[in-house]
């Protein structure tokens, strides 16, 4: 775990937030804690590497974190995953989700991204109408929504990959 003190000017002035990295393999992410008490999640998106605040989504306040926490970060690049973005309603209800789809020996995999851009579980499709979810230790397997992991698994073989 990294922590830093990094500066932001806000409103004119500046303000103090201090850092902490929070492990993740897919995203860049940090919890800031601003000494006004205001603090929030924020992450890289990744398909562009620009920086977002959890549920504010791309806002001045991430750019702004984002710029100053690149500058601690030791090997500060993107790689650019490009996602496939699903929307659609089904049984009124709006089914949206992005992947990254590639194949890991005879296993296609898909890594499913929430509406936010943020990473949420690997689903891999084991063959004979299996799935396996994986790939997220910070999600509970009780916060999955089992409907709407149906869902993205009735629709994710209308996007075959080979």
């Amino acid at each position: 775990m990294q922590n830093n003190i990094i500066y932001i000017q806000a409103d004119g002035k500046e303000a103090i937030a201090w850092i902490t990295e929070v492990t993740h393999r897919h995203h860049a992410m940090y919890k800031v804690e601003f000494e006004s008490g205001y603090e929030n999640i924020f992450y890289t998106d990744v398909e562009t590497g620009m920086w977002l605040e959890e549920d504010l989504g791309f806002t001045l306040l991430a750019k702004q974190v984002g710029v100053e926490i690149k500058k601690t970060m030791t090997n500060p690049f993107h790689v650019p995953k490009i996602l496939t973005w699903h929307k659609q309603f089904t049984d009124g209800r709006l089914v949206s989700f992005g992947f990254f789809n590639y194949l890991k020996g005879n296993h296609k995999m898909y890594e499913i991204y929430s509406s936010s851009k943020k990473y949420m579980y690997t689903l891999a499709d084991m063959g004979n109408e299996e799935w396996q979810i994986m790939g997220n230790s910070n999600l509970s397997i009780s916060k999955i929504d089992p409907l709407f992991v149906q869902h993205i698994i009735q629709i994710l073989p209308l996007y075959s990959i080979t």
